[in-house]
């Protein structure tokens, strides 16, 4: 471990020794409402010579010092050429004028990638498009990953229809998942907090492996999902959307936004969700409901501010009411009834400093309370979760922009009231930080982000998290990236693992060391990978084929042994488990119009539990994904189009936790078999703005045989419906409409 940190270090200090002195500028424009705004794809030019570059998608360039010249060009269509004689300068803001005598309009035709893959940044980012989001129903944002091969997304249990996700082969709560890069999806919500983010809500959603940057906090260990919602300043966004959805079990949304231009200065945006299923459906007769019934009411209200002048922000309500009912349908055997509400109050404030466009100083915050009331069987869980969330942010740039930093302070407050079984655990986390993170760039092969943040948490002392990230580029179409860090968590053992209470096991809590926490210590582990990345032009059309391999290393976790079918262990793992996890990838368009995604990936996920190394149950040693997306061509916006996408998985058996003790009748076997699905839509756009989609789910109709062991006598110490390696319901068709005003 320390051998791969000096490494990155010696890599990361050649690469600062590698520069030069450079001309670094941003090119502007200032529009009608005073903003400035960067302009992409300027020429910059020594005046005689040819010796040039193009401003960046931030509108930034960099330029070596010319013998033969020392005045500047800068031009781009549209806009009046300014040149510039330059000295001893550096750093340059070039601000543009529009000239009304040239062309006003330039239409670029080609399709938009419905999944990009980052280029420059030095950790790799897979951004997911509104179109990656509508190849599938994608009613919130645990299904919007179904067309994503690096993360899984399974059921839970046979009961309660919750769906999880993983990211190299451990529990979604090891991913920090954020909105708008506020924290949002974890504590107590860490289970059912992705149901909470309706689809249509979302604009794209950024993946990254691995862990993420210090000024988001501790906690990520093996990736980041950050969601980015509508925008209320969004020009480019509809005033209205409506989307309705219903499946042949009587699963009915709506959603609705609305997007208005209060003034000048301020605008909104009103997200409206309702969802529900009333029917009761059992299709293989085990006296149980294959989905719960429920009802959800989601409202979000967020406002946006400008003045003009660099000042802006943001504030956002959110309030979630959930109830669901599951269990036997004939009798009341095994009832169970989950309610939770969520209210969330956030905000942001930021200011950019006109005349140093690369110094700016902002603010966030949120206010979060949760609360959950369950029965599961004859047991019942309360939890209520209080959070506050504030981080300092202050950015800017080291004498040019192949320097820059971030540093800031952040206090994250969680007060946890949970009663499980009639026992009632309380503590309260009081996290006080700081952190230090600088970047260097030179775009021409090395980009470095290197960060460091201490906090001191209440309970468990001062801790301190370094991270890094570097980005080689090998040759024009060819990155490696390389990543370590360290990452620390606090986790809660009834709600992530609530799943595992749909039976009759009881718990127990062994190596308990401390009087905090259930008596654990938190979570502490270490992330290192490699990324390769290789872009290509394939007939014109881009392209990209990647490797990368993970390794997540505890030095200490909390597993739930699940060995023994009358009890969930939990136990304190010290350096007793890891996570290996290797993927290849390659997206292209074969033809016009027609996307193309295969991918395979290995996992390696082991636990040591009673001085023996075994696999982590329920996890696929391979899996292999293949996407398929075809457009029709459009001649103008008036014309109707077609969007076909099918998406086939297979996974290789699992390993299912051991029942050899149980009688005959009560055991499972040792492991799940191999099985496929796959998955489609068809989504016809008869004009811009209206859409109708029609879906298949599990199209080959392949289920779980008997998901729930001693189904037919729930009171029996046997009862278990957690052990889920497969789909628990069969083929199921859905359709829906969406349109935009």
């Amino acid at each position: 471990m320390r051998m791969f940190i000096i490494l990155l270090f010696v890599l990361f200090i050649s690469a600062l020794n590698a520069q030069d002195k450079t001309l670094t500028g941003v090119v502007i424009e200032k529009n009608e409402t005073g903003e400035f705004t960067p302009l992409i794809g300027a020429s910059v030019y020594w005046l005689g010579t040819t010796s040039g570059t193009i401003s960046d998608e931030h509108g930034v360039f960099k330029l070596q010092p010319n013998n033969k010249s020392n005045k500047l060009v800068v031009a781009y269509i549209g806009y009046l050429p300014d040149t510039l004689e330059i000295d001893d300068q550096t750093k340059l803001n070039v601000i543009l004028k529009s000239d009304p005598k040239k062309i006003a309009e330039v239409v670029i035709e080609g399709s938009v990638q419905s999944t990009k893959v980052s280029y420059l940044t030095p950790q790799k980012f897979l951004i997911m498009t509104e179109k990656e989001l509508f190849k599938a129903a994608c009613c919130n944002l645990s299904e919007s990953f179904e067309t994503n091969p690096s993360i899984d997304v399974s059921f839970s249990d046979a009961i309660t229809g919750t769906k999880q996700i993983e990211m190299l082969g451990l529990a979604g709560s090891y991913t920090q998942i954020t909105t708008e890069n506020l924290p949002s999806i974890r504590g107590l919500t860490s289970n059912v907090g992705l149901t909470y983010i309706p689809g249509t809500w979302i604009e794209n959603i950024q993946v990254a492996k691995g862990v993420g940057s210090v000024a988001n906090g501790y906690e990520s260990i093996t990736g980041q999902i950050n969601v980015e919602l509508r925008k209320p300043q969004n020009e480019e966004e509809s005033k209205m959307f409506l989307n309705l959805f219903g499946n042949k079990d009587y699963r009915m949304e709506g959603n609705f936004n609305y997007r208005q231009k209060i003034t000048d200065n301020i605008s909104s945006m009103t997200l409206l969700h309702t969802s529900g299923q009333t029917k009761k459906i059992d299709m293989n007769g085990d006296s149980f409901l294959d989905m719960p019934t429920y009802n959800t009411t989601n409202i979000f209200q967020r406002f946006y501010f400008s003045n003009l002048t660099g000042l802006e922000g943001q504030l956002g309500i959110q309030y979630v009411n959930d109830e669901k009912k599951a269990g036997t349908n004939n009798s009341n055997s095994f009832l169970v009834n989950l309610n939770s509400k969520q209210f969330r109050l956030y905000g942001k404030m930021g200011y950019i400093f006109p005349a140093k466009q690369y110094q700016s100083i902002g603010l966030q915050w949120s206010l979060t309370e949760y609360q959950q009331n369950s029965n599961l069987g004859s047991r019942n869980y309360l939890g209520n979760e209080k959070t506050g969330y504030i981080n300092l942010i202050y950015q800017s740039i080291i004498d040019n922009t192949y320097h820059k930093f971030r540093t800031g302070l952040s206090l994250l407050y969680d007060e946890f009231d949970e009663t499980f079984d009639k026992v009632n655990f309380k503590r309260t986390e009081n996290v006080p930080g700081a952190f230090f993170e600088y970047t260097f760039d030179n775009e021409k092969e090395v980009s470095v982000v290197a960060g460091l943040r201490a906090d001191n948490h209440n309970l468990y002392g001062l801790f301190v998290t370094p991270r890094i990230h570097i980005r080689y580029k090998l040759s024009e179409d060819f990155v490696i990236r390389l990543i370590s860090g360290k990452g620390t968590r606090s986790q809660n053992i009834f709600s992530e693992n609530i799943s595992y209470f749909m039976s009759n096991r009881n718990y127990k809590i062994t190596n308990a060391n401390s009087d905090y926490g259930y008596g654990f210590e938190n979570e502490v582990a270490w992330n290192y990978g490699i990324n390769l990345t290789r872009y290509f032009i394939f007939n014109d059309r881009d392209g990209n084929f990647a490797i990368d391999f993970y390794r997540t290393n505890f030095e200490h976790q909390i597993v739930a042994n699940l060995d023994n079918a009358n009890e969930i262990e939990f136990i304190s793992l010290k350096n007793g488990s890891y996570s290996n996890s290797f993927q290849m990838e390659i997206n292209f368009q074969p033809i016009d119009m027609f996307d193309t995604r295969i991918a395979y990936r290995y996992l390696d996920v082991k636990q040591k539990i009673n001085d023996s190394w075994i696999k982590k149950p329920f996890v696929a040693e391979h899996r292999l994904f293949i996407n398929l997306a075809f457009t029709s061509e459009r001649e103008s916006s008036e014309d109707a189009q077609m969007l076909y996408d099918i998406t086939l998985q297979w996974f290789s058996p699992k390993r299912l936790p051991e029942t050899k003790n149980s009688p005959t009748e009560y055991q499972v076997k040792e492991y799940s078999p191999g099985f496929a699905l796959a998955n489609s839509q068809i989504t016809r756009s008869f004009y811009e703005g209206f859409d109708l989609y029609l879906g298949i789910e599990n199209i080959f109709n392949f289920m779980q045989e008997h998901p729930i062991v001693s189904h037919n006598n729930p009171t029996n110490q046997y009862f278990d419906s957690s052990i889920i390696w497969g789909p628990i319901y069969g083929r199921l068709y859905y359709m829906g409409l969406r349109w935009r005003i």
